[in-house]
């Protein structure tokens, strides 16, 4: 059997079909024509069932979203998209392998598009270990990196040599981990990334760095057959965790340089929309608390309540914590009559007690504060949230 012939077969089919649709007038029927063409030949049967095929978008652990993408590869059968229907499909960067974006004729445009979707879905990828569990042994390892291929029918009215300059010039204002992982054009050639001092390309978001430079080899009839290969050799050497679907419950939001949660419910009274604590105010919290210091929560309740809540664990009173006390309040027993009845029967807290009512995460630390060291200024309302939605 001879698999050369095999491929140059289906990359004729694939031309064949591209051609076709060029019959069709309406500009988003084309492009979906053209993808579900190469999405069909992948999924019937061309890769193992553990991988699925899907489009749309991907979530990450902050409520970062990518861009639209063409084609998904992930996880079917140990992990499942968020949401998933014929028209909107949203999963979850933990289950996908990587991305194909597929180009009918690839332009310096086009090109610029496609490179900024990959980007949009490898900057979702968290930099942290992953942790299998099984009876006997427990494995830590790096959590993989997602691909990013484009797969172009033709050229723009340009040629491969052009395309790499193009990416060159993209790649010198964007870090190395967004950086394509293969573009390939049908019946043309591939671009790969070559390691500096040698003749080996690289191809997985691993191994690809600062030392790399773009390159182009004219495969021709057999670029289909790279590109497949390459596809399945990647997705059979990633290891993808699990995913956790209470993480995507209470994601964590990016607010200027911090990753924060617990910041997406504050409601004022007689007040219909949701506010959460604006980037000054986190800013001005964070850089007070580092000054002075963390403390254990233990500390925190002692200095604060005087003594500590019924029924707390050990493990809990050791936590380090942050607590946001510019105005030095006292602690409830060192004021009398810290809390009074006000109207309708409500406590009141007397101003110069300094209750940690409230906390933030911010970059995976705890700070506490009082709601009397808050202002109207610290608050900013957040868009389309209303309160039915909490």
């Amino acid at each position: 059997m001879d698999l050369q012939k095999i491929f140059r077969g289906i990359s004729k089919k694939l031309m064949h079909d591209f051609e076709m649709s060029a019959q069709i007038n309406h500009s988003g029927n084309k492009g979906d024509y053209r993808e579900n063409a190469l999405k069909e030949f992948i999924e019937v049967g061309r890769l193992p069932k553990r991988y699925g095929i899907g489009n749309g978008e991907i979530v990450g652990h902050i409520s970062n979203v990518s861009k639209q993408s063409d084609l998904i590869i992930f996880d079917q059968l140990n992990n499942i998209p968020l949401m998933f229907d014929s028209k909107v499909q949203v999963y979850p960067i933990d289950c996908v392998y990587g991305i194909v974006e597929v180009k009918s004729h690839l332009s310096k445009s086009k090109l610029i598009e496609a490179l900024d979707n990959i980007k949009s879905v490898k900057a979702l990828s968290p930099n942290d270990t992953v942790k299998k569990q099984s009876i006997f042994v427990s494995q830590t390892y790096k959590r993989p990196k997602p691909f990013g291929f484009i797969f172009a029918y033709s050229l723009g009215g340009n040629s491969l040599k052009s395309l790499v300059e193009n990416l060159k010039e993209w790649e010198s204002n964007n870090s190395a981990e967004y950086w394509p992982n293969l573009i390939v054009v049908l019946g043309e050639g591939i671009i790969y990334h070559m390691k500096k001092g040698t003749f080996n390309e690289t191809i997985s978001s691993e191994t690809i760095s600062e030392d790399c430079y773009p390159s182009d080899f004219h495969h021709k009839d057999d670029s289909f057959f790279y590109f497949y290969s390459h596809l399945l050799d990647l997705c059979n050497n990633m290891q993808l965790p699990k995913v956790q679907l209470s993480k995507f419950l209470d994601l964590p939001i990016r607010q200027g340089k911090y990753i924060v949660k617990n910041n997406d419910r504050i409601v004022k009274e007689g007040s219909k929309v949701v506010y959460r604590f604006n980037e000054a105010f986190i800013d001005k919290m964070v850089i007070w608390c580092k000054a002075k210091g963390s403390m254990t929560k233990e500390e925190l309740y002692k200095n604060q309540f005087g003594q500590l809540p019924h029924g707390m664990e050990e493990y809990d009173l050791n936590y380090q914590v942050y607590f946001y006390n510019p105005n030095n309040l006292l602690g409830l027993h060192e004021v009398d009559n810290a809390i009074s009845v006000g109207e309708n029967n409500r406590p009141v807290i007397n101003p110069k007690v300094g209750i940690p009512s409230y906390y933030l995460v911010i970059d995976n630390e705890t700070y506490y504060f009082s709601f009397s060291d808050i202002t109207d200024e610290d608050y900013e309302v957040i868009p389309g949230k209303k309160v039915e939605d909490l």
